[in-house]
């Protein structure tokens, strides 16, 4: 059985962690947000998938992005013919998105979406 400072330690860790994720994907929602912004102005709700891929990873990837009037600015199945919007869509999957299902275990999992009051509370 553990020692009690190592019970302690142990507690510790897990409730600086706790607090760590709880600020990490806000920044990370408003990362995404801003990033997808920049490159689509007026981005109001972005539309995500969570899945299991082939490789049996879990991921989170962007479908769609909508405007404030659900106008459809980017579509996974039709892409984009600006270059810079579908590297910013593949960054933002790779460098913000698998981070915040890593994060969240199963809150993003299936079809969710995001938009800038949730980039607002970060």
């Amino acid at each position: 059985m553990p020692s009690a400072a190592l019970t302690t330690a142990y507690q510790q860790a897990r409730d600086t962690h706790a607090e760590s994720i709880t600020t990490l994907v806000p920044l990370l929602i408003r990362m995404t947000m801003e990033s997808i912004d920049e490159v689509l102005p007026g981005a109001h709700k972005i539309e995500l998938e969570g899945r299991i891929n082939e490789d049996w990873i879990p991921t989170l990837r962007i479908q769609r992005v909508l405007d404030q009037h659900g106008r459809v600015l980017f579509d996974i199945g039709f892409g984009h013919h600006d270059r810079r919007v579908e590297d910013a869509v593949d960054d933002v999957n790779t460098e913000y998105l698998d981070l915040l299902l890593d994060l969240t275990g199963d809150d993003y999992m299936d079809s969710k979406s995001l938009d800038w009051s949730d980039a607002e509370t970060a």
